[in-house]
């Protein structure tokens, strides 16, 4: 029994664990007992043969295992890492959910956890697996996982000793892989790639803005530019100044909409803005005037993700376009979602395959660098914005991307997920799997 075999895990309250397989049968019969070779610190603990009795709050999920020097060892293990305390932890619960039964129906068992829950000496943790019948987070205690997916949800949170901490020492672990480690910082990113031969050219001009100086330097090459915060998210803070009749228009990104106010003159601009500049921290980015469809801007969202082979691969593209009023193209600021088949085929007719091409080699071109320069990558989302001539520019990148809401992008995502992590678990999926 050397192959990955698939078979039911039922874990109940009381914290016995239960595997359910026809090939096991015979083990139950004649009583010998097993032993669970648990995740990546071998964490032992009896394991029980066949299907419990019905108990309230017991969870049961899908899972792969296989003989190992005369123990089961079962997995993957996927932790989502977050933050809080017990059941009031934080983060996208609807995220974490899709997640679990991703696991379930493929093969992983998936749980939610916190660094204030980590048991550093007995290598184990408080975690929570999602309920289905109850529509609740049931506890227990689980050993530590093979892949610790950081979903910690802002930076600021991220950056505390307790997470900060944590997330060095699991990046240490062996036989754990951790993804990502960090949030990406905006400044930081463009000065990574802008060195790199072979992305630069995709980058529009972006600079650190903290003086009159530097806002006036870019202002005087580039009638529009675009202000950004170096830690922002979902558009929020994002300014957009362009050049209109000798005056000067400056636009804020509002809720769904933006506030638009007008200056005479550069110096005016930075009056009203050096106060916010400089306590958040912003990048000044060269403005480009993108295609248009139906008359408003749009960019493209690029998922890519390390697959089961453990190669980066792109797991969907999008279309985000413009609301009426609004200065980005995020869905919660005023966007909307269109079909790329659609979008590209209206633009550029004939070149729309090309052009689908050059966005996935850009991306898978943007996706490897950035895995040279940065640890613990597995997976990003990125802005890539399209002139109507084709020219493609990248705007941002994201280490924590957002659920998309193409269903099928989502679904895909979800898998790419899931496999990755058995790829690099021991439990590699493309070995010879029976399903009991």
């Amino acid at each position: 029994m050397s192959q990955i075999n698939s078979g039911w895990l039922t874990i109940l309250p009381s914290g016995r664990w239960y595997l359910q397989d026809t090939r096991l049968k015979p083990y139950r019969r004649n009583g010998k007992r097993i032993m669970l070779n648990l995740g990546p610190c071998n964490v032992h603990k009896p394991l029980f043969i066949g299907l419990p009795a019905q108990a309230p709050g017991r969870i049961r999920t899908r899972i792969r295992w296989k003989w190992s020097n005369d123990n089961i060892k079962m997995g993957p293990l996927i932790g989502i890492l977050t933050v809080g305390y017990g059941s009031t932890f934080r983060g996208n619960r609807e995220n974490f959910k899709d997640i679990f039964l991703a696991g379930k129906k493929l093969g992983a068992l998936v749980y939610v956890f916190t660094p204030a829950s980590i048991d550093w000496e007995k290598n184990c943790v408080r975690g929570f697996v999602y309920d289905e019948k109850q529509g609740v987070w049931a506890e227990s205690e689980f050993p530590f996982p093979h892949v610790v997916y950081n979903r910690v949800p802002t930076r600021k949170e991220e950056m505390k000793e307790e997470v900060s901490s944590a997330l060095t020492k699991i990046s240490s672990m062996p036989g754990v892989t951790l993804f990502n480690m960090h949030f990406f910082n905006k400044q930081a990113l463009f000065a990574t790639l802008g060195r790199l031969e072979q992305t630069h050219h995709f980058l529009p001009e972006t600079r650190k803005l903290d003086t009159l100086t530097r806002l006036r330097s870019f202002c005087s090459r580039y009638p529009l530019v675009y202000l950004k915060p170096v830690t922002g998210k979902a558009g929020k803070g994002i300014m957009r100044l362009e050049q209109i009749n000798n005056r000067w228009q400056l636009r804020r990104v509002y809720a769904r909409t933006s506030i638009t106010k007008h200056f005479a003159s550069i110096d005016a601009v930075w009056e009203h803005i050096e106060q916010t500049v400089k306590k958040k921290k912003y990048i000044i980015q060269q403005g480009i005037n993108l295609a248009r469809y139906k008359g408003r801007p749009f960019d493209i969202r690029v998922l890519v993700q390390k697959n089961g082979n453990g190669e980066w691969g792109i797991t969907g593209i999008g279309i985000r376009q413009a609301g009426a009023h609004s200065i980005t193209t995020h869905v919660p600021r005023g966007g909307s979602i269109q079909s790329p088949a659609r979008v590209f085929n209206h633009l550029y007719g004939e070149r729309a395959v090309s052009i689908f091409a050059k966005i996935e080699d850009a991306a898978m071109i943007v996706a490897r660098s950035l895995a040279d320069e940065i640890n613990c990558l597995a997976e990003m989302s990125m802005d890539l914005g399209l002139t109507t001539d084709g020219m493609l520019w990248f705007f941002e990148a994201n280490a924590k991307p957002e659920k998309f809401d193409e269903p099928a992008i989502r679904q895909s995502s979800l898998k790419t997920l899931i496999q990755y992590a058995q790829h690099v678990s021991s439990l590699h999926p493309k070995l010879n799997i029976q399903v009991g």
